[in-house]
C-alpha cells in the first residue's frame, strides 16, 4: 500500500498546449524523477485561433472532459501538489481567461498562463536538466508556437518565441508550401543570434519533432525505439526533413510510423526544422524527451538536488528499488579503479553507473539475467545518456551476468569492437566483485585487485582469506583471460596501496 508520505512527495504537472493536454505525475522531488503516470489527450485548443481569435469550441469541450478526468485521478492518487500550465493557445485567445475560470469551477484546478519567453526558458531548463552542460540551440515546437533558446554550457543566453507552431502553420496555409516557407523564413530571419548555433546541436523538443524521430526509427530499422537523446547528423536529418516537408497526407499514411493525429502538421514541423538547421548550420539534431514539464520540475528542486548527476541519481533509484544491497556500488567502483584508472572521465562515469546498478538482475531467472538486465537499460525511457552510451551501459550489464554476452542489433550497430571489449571488462569486473563479496558492503576493502604486465593478482587480507572459493577463482581467471593475463590469488598480512 502506498504510504501517505510517499504520495505527498509526488508532483503532478498538467500542460495545456495548443494541440494537446497532458498530465504527468512524477514520483518525488529527485534529480531524475520517474514519470509514474503520463496521459495525453489531443484536443486542438488552438486549431482556429488565428481565424477566430478564440479557442476551438470542440477542443474546449475535450479539454474540459480531460481535465475532469485528470482531477479525479489526482484526488485518488492523493497528489498534494498539482501545477497546471497553459501555453500559446490559451494565452493568445480572447476567451483564454474564461476557459481558465471554467476549468477552476468544474475541476478545482487553477491554470497558470505562461508567456512565450517563460515557456522558452522552462523548455530549455528541461534540456539542461538532462545535460547540465548543454551548448547549442534548444527548439521547442508546439501546436501554436516555436520557442528558441541559445544555450552555452548550461546557461541561457538568448530566447525568443515565434508563431511557428506546426498546427498553426497547417491551419493557416494548408498545403501551400511556398506560403509556409515564406512565413518560416520571415520569422527565423528575425532572430539575429541563430548563427551562434553553428556547428553545435539543435536540441529538438516537441511532439511534431518527436514524430520525425519516430518515423526515422520505423523506416531505418533503427535498433532503439527510445527517442530521448537520439542524435542524427545534419546531412541525414536535413535530407529527411526536406523529404517530409514535401509529402502529402496520403503519402505519409502509406509510410507509417506516424500518429494519425500528427500526419497533417508533420510536413510543416519538418519544414521548420529543415529551415532552422540550415539557418543555424547545426552540427546535428539531438531529440529530447524533456521539455517544459521537466524544466518546471527541475526549477522547483532544491539547489542541492539540482547539482547532482541525473544519470547516477537514476541508477541509485534503480538500486534502491530492486537490489539486495544497494550501498555496494561506490565501494565496487573504487575496488575496480586499479584496473581502469587511466580511462577518460566519461568512461569512469559509466563504470560508476554500472557498479551502482550491478545487482539489478538478481531476482531474474539465472538463464535470463543478462538479457533482462541489458533490455532494462536499453529501453529505459529517460536515462541521461547518448544512444551509444546507453547501449554501452546495457552491454556492460549484460556482460556482468555472463562471460560471453553477445548483445543484439543495437550493440552491433552502435558499438565498435574496442568499446564492446571495454563493456565486457567492466561487466566481468563487476561480476567478480559481486562473487567475492556477495554484494555486501564492507568486504571489498579487505581485498585488492593488482594488475601486472602478465598477470592479474587478487590480494586478500588474511582476515578475509575464508571468502576465497572456487567461484571466485573461476571468475578471476575469466576476467584475467579477457585482459590477456594469467591470474593468481595472494593471502597477505597487509594491503599496500597500488
Amino acid at each position: 500500500m502506498l504510504t501517505d508520505q510517499r504520495a505527498s512527495n509526488r508532483i503532478a504537472i498538467i500542460d495545456v498546449g495548443s494541440n494537446s493536454v497532458r498530465l504527468v505525475v512524477f514520483d518525488g522531488m529527485t534529480r531524475a524523477p520517474a514519470p509514474i503516470f503520463n496521459e495525453k489527450v489531443m484536443c486542438g485548443l488552438g486549431r482556429d485561433i488565428d481565424a477566430t481569435g478564440q479557442l476551438n469550441p470542440e477542443g474546449v469541450e475535450m479539454a474540459v472532459t480531460a481535465m475532469r478526468r485528470f482531477a479525479g485521478l489526482l484526488r485518488a492518487m492523493k497528489i498534494v501538489r498539482v501545477d497546471v500550465l497553459a501555453t500559446a493557445a490559451v494565452r493568445a485567445a480572447s476567451d483564454g481567461d474564461a476557459f481558465c475560470k471554467r476549468i477552476k469551477t468544474e475541476t478545482g484546478l487553477t491554470i497558470k498562463i505562461i508567456d512565450g519567453l517563460e515557456e522558452a526558458r522552462l523548455s530549455a531548463l528541461g534540456v539542461i536538466s538532462g545535460d547540465p552542460d548543454a551548448t547549442g540551440i534548444m527548439g521547442d515546437i508546439g501546436g501554436g508556437s516555436l520557442e528558441l533558446v541559445l544555450l552555452d554550457q548550461g546557461a541561457i543566453r538568448e530566447r525568443v518565441s515565434l508563431p511557428l507552431g506546426a498546427m498553426r502553420l497547417q491551419t493557416l496555409f494548408g498545403n501551400n508550401r511556398s506560403a509556409v516557407e515564406a512565413e518560416v523564413e520571415k520569422h527565423l530571419s528575425s532572430v539575429p543570434w541563430l548563427d551562434q548555433g553553428k556547428d553545435k546541436p539543435l536540441f529538438a523538443v516537441g511532439g511534431s519533432w518527436r514524430s520525425i524521430a519516430k518515423l526515422y526509427i520505423a523506416q531505418e530499422n533503427y535498433p532503439i525505439s527510445v527517442i530521448h537523446n537520439m542524435t542524427l547528423p545534419r546531412p541525414e536529418i536535413a535530407e529527411l526533413t526536406h523529404i517530409l516537408s514535401q509529402q502529402s497526407r496520403i503519402s505519409l499514411e502509406k509510410i507509417g510510423g506516424v500518429s494519425k493525429r500528427r500526419v497533417d502538421s508533420l510536413p510543416h514541423g519538418a519544414l521548420v526544422m529543415s529551415r532552422l538547421i540550415s539557418k543555424m548550420q547545426a552540427r546535428d539534431v539531438v531529440f529530447s524527451g524533456h521539455g517544459l514539464r521537466e524544466g518546471w520540475m527541475f526549477e522547483v528542486l532544491p539547489a542541492a538536488i539540482r547539482d547532482r548527476d541525473p544519470l547516477l541519481d537514476a541508477c541509485q533509484s534503480f538500486a534502491e528499488d530492486s537490489e539486495r544491497f544497494h550501498q555496494h556500488g561506490e565501494e565496487l567502483y573504487r575496488w575496480t579503479d586499479p584496473i581502469f584508472r587511466d580511462q577518460p572521465e566519461n568512461l569512469r562515469r559509466l563504470r560508476l553507473a554500472a557498479c551502482i546498478i550491478g545487482d539489478i538482475g538478481w531476482n531474474e531467472h539465472p538463464d535470463y539475467r543478462a538479457e533482462q538486465s541489458y533490455n532494462r537499460i536499453l529501453r529505459h525511457p529517460y536515462l541521461e545518456l547518448s544512444h551509444p552510451e546507453r547501449v554501452f551501459l546495457a552491454y556492460t550489464m549484460g556482460s556482468r551476468y555472463t562471460g560471453n554476452f553477445k548483445g543484439d542489433a543495437s550493440s552491433d550497430r552502435l558499438l565498435d569492437d574496442e568499446t564492446r571489449l571495454t563493456g565486457r571488462l567492466f561487466g566481468q569486473a563487476i561480476r567478480l566483485g559481486h562473487s567475492l563479496s556477495g554484494g555486501v558492503e564492507g568486504i571489498l576493502p579487505g581485498t585488492q585487485l593488482v594488475p601486472g604486465d602478465r598477470e592479474l593478482v587478487l590480494r586478500l587480507h588474511k582476515d578475509y582469506a575464508a571468502i576465497n572459493g572456487e567461484v571466485v577463482e573461476q571468475r578471476l581467471a575469466k576476467f584475467a583471460k579477457l585482459m590477456d593475463r594469467d591470474s593468481r590469488i595472494e593471502i597477505v598480512e597487509n594491503l599496500v596501496s597500488a
